[in-house]
């Protein structure tokens, strides 16, 4: 029973990083598209 639970806990948290780390991926590159965006609409 142990186990399980800690396996369990360990692919939970392993999910929760997954997910923040694609939140940050995904907040720069649309930071990145933006920024492009507006210096290509300036020259």
């Amino acid at each position: 029973m142990a186990t399980k639970v800690n396996r369990e806990k360990e692919d939970d948290s392993k999910m929760g990083t997954w997910i923040s780390v694609g939140i940050v991926g995904a907040v720069i590159l649309i930071t990145y598209f933006v920024l492009f965006g507006l210096f290509m609409a300036r020259v």
